[in-house]
């Protein structure tokens, strides 16, 4: 992302196709019934590459769902040179009768090329029919959009770094006011 850009929203917008695996057997809670998965799966568009985490249902006797969970994206964003991770933790509804979802994403904490990269995307998906060689118990497709945010790594006046993150948290190296550019690194 160019230098000017950053710390300003930019728009993101793709397609995520996810495969469902039984964590554990449905648990049955009173009326609700209990799930959890494991997850799998790949994205494109903004975000390109492949996820792996885990998700809970929770399926109401209406057919109705609550559902929450995590995932490690590792792949690129358009605009970034390099790949890394990003963890993205959801929730959202869905309906067990018609397989349809809707979710918001937040994703934080990104690596390599994704340090400093924020996320908050809305996506929505259908449960489709698993291949009967894909491994899934359960496969979906759906689209996502959103914002993505970098913060700048390094700042930079009269040709020397101000203030520059590290990979696990921002540390000044001096205090200065009035930086001349931000540089991504």
């Amino acid at each position: 992302m160019p230098s000017a850009e950053a710390g300003t929203p930019q728009p993101a917008s793709g397609q995520f196709f996810p495969c469902f695996n039984y964590a554990t057997a449905p648990v049955q809670v009173g009326e609700d019934l209990i799930i959890s998965f494991n997850i799998t799966g790949t994205s494109n568009g903004t975000f390109t590459g492949s996820v792996i985490g885990t998700e809970l249902d929770v399926v109401h006797p209406d057919g109705s769902i609550t559902l929450h969970g995590s995932i490690l994206f590792t792949g690129s964003v358009t605009g970034r040179s390099g790949t890394g991770t990003m963890l993205f933790s959801y929730q959202g509804i869905g309906n067990a009768v018609t397989g349809h979802e809707n979710l918001r994403f937040v994703g934080t904490q990104g690596t390599g090329a994704l340090a400093g990269t924020y996320a908050q995307l809305t996506a929505e998906g259908n449960v489709i029919p698993p291949d009967p060689n894909s491994g899934c118990d359960l496969q979906a497709a759906g689209t996502y959009s959103g914002q993505i945010r970098s913060q700048p790594s390094r700042f930079t006046r009269g040709g020397f770094v101000v203030w520059e993150a590290s990979a696990k948290q921002n540390i000044p190296l001096s205090l200065t006011t009035n930086c001349d550019y931000v540089e991504r690194i």
